[in-house]
């Protein structure tokens, strides 16, 4: 007999129902009875959510779940189809290119912030004024030597810029120079805009400083769905969870043809990797892996394909056991108790 069916034989018609658990602080759980003995069951604590179904049965005063194990006999990854270059993919090779520009803009500009350690300015108190209250005049005239400072600040920061950018060249010196002007401008522009503020003032027009155009990341582009013309297709790879339709990050692919050729990539948080033109026209394999599935590494043949998104599936369920095996609930009237928490309630 199914494992459904046993339990459908011992499942009591009267706790068939949804239940909603309570007097646990900060927890929010629901409980799934059904008719053929099967349930569906979560709970959210915090940043943690867990799942679980299985099976039920009443044993004497007691309502038992039985979660079901995952099956880590199956083969985790599995071919699902190949389809047509889309906007997401297309999607993803804008947001590739677009990385690796800004990688090479950010290695070879030493101005710019994601580069320089900036250490906020620390308020200071004079102590021969802590006991009086401030005066405006005294602020305003903080107020304009701080925008004073932070405008030769950004003067300085342009012209080390188009020096050190226009030379052959950036050395350990030069780093180090753009590394104390940048900081010097960030600290100053803070510092300007605080004064600012505890002056009453309107916050300062400080524009950014003006940097060679070696040091200027471009804009990021967005697909235009409606202008499939305007796509450069490729080849690329997804891997998704067919049940949520959500995709998985941090996938190996390798793709394998006959002759020997390989490429590879690992998926980004859309489950997609881009994979580079191979001139492969035959039956192919790919070796799909991930860090945290160790050891259970999948080789799947797929059709032969040039363009488009080869789509994989991957068993999630495989990776994520339920938080029981077994959850034993105390029948209280038409209340359920749940032993191993302790306290709390599920009610209908």
């Amino acid at each position: 007999m199914p494992p459904v069916a046993a339990a459908a034989a011992r499942v009591d018609p009267a706790f068939v129902g949804h239940y909603y658990l309570s007097g646990i602080m900060e927890t929010g759980s629901e409980l799934l009875l059904r008719e053929d003995g099967s349930f569906e069951w979560y709970m959210s604590y915090g940043a943690l959510d867990q799942f679980a179904n299985g099976t039920w049965r009443r044993e004497s005063d007691r309502i038992v779940l039985a979660a079901r194990q995952p099956d880590r006999n199956k083969p985790l990854f599995a071919y699902l189809d190949t389809q047509p270059w889309s906007a997401e993919a297309e999607q993803s090779r804008l947001d590739a290119e677009h990385d690796a520009i800004e990688d090479a803009v950010r290695s070879a500009c030493p101005f710019l912030a994601d580069n320089v350690s900036v250490t906020a300015p620390v308020p200071t108190i004079d102590d021969r004024t802590a006991d009086r209250e401030p005066d405006p005049e005294e602020l305003r005239g903080k107020a304009e030597a701080a925008l004073s400072s932070a405008r030769a600040a950004r003067s300085r920061m342009e012209e080390a810029a188009r020096r050190i950018m226009a030379g052959n060249g950036i050395d350990e010196a030069a780093v180090g120079e753009a590394h104390r002007v940048t900081a010097a401008w960030y600290e100053a522009s803070d510092a300007a805009r605080s004064a600012a503020a505890a002056a009453g003032l309107t916050p300062p027009d400080l524009p950014d400083p003006v940097l060679p155009p070696a040091c200027t990341i471009p804009e990021r582009q967005t697909v235009d769905p409606g202008a499939p013309e305007s796509w450069k297709p490729g080849l690329a790879a997804q891997v998704i969870d067919p049940k949520s339709g959500d995709g998985a990050r941090g996938v190996k692919i390798v793709l394998r043809s006959g002759d020997g050729k390989a490429v590879e990539g690992t998926t980004a948080g859309n489950g997609i990797a881009l994979l580079a033109d191979f001139g492969n026209d035959g039956r192919l394999t790919a070796t799909l892996g991930a860090p945290y599935a160790p050891g259970r590494e999948g080789e799947v043949d797929i059709p032969p394909v040039r363009y488009g998104t080869i789509r994989f599936s991957i068993d999630t369920e495989q990776l994520m056991a339920p938080p029981f095996e077994r959850l034993t609930l105390r029948i209280d009237g038409a209340a359920l108790l749940p032993e191993e928490f302790g306290r709390g309630r599920y009610a209908r």
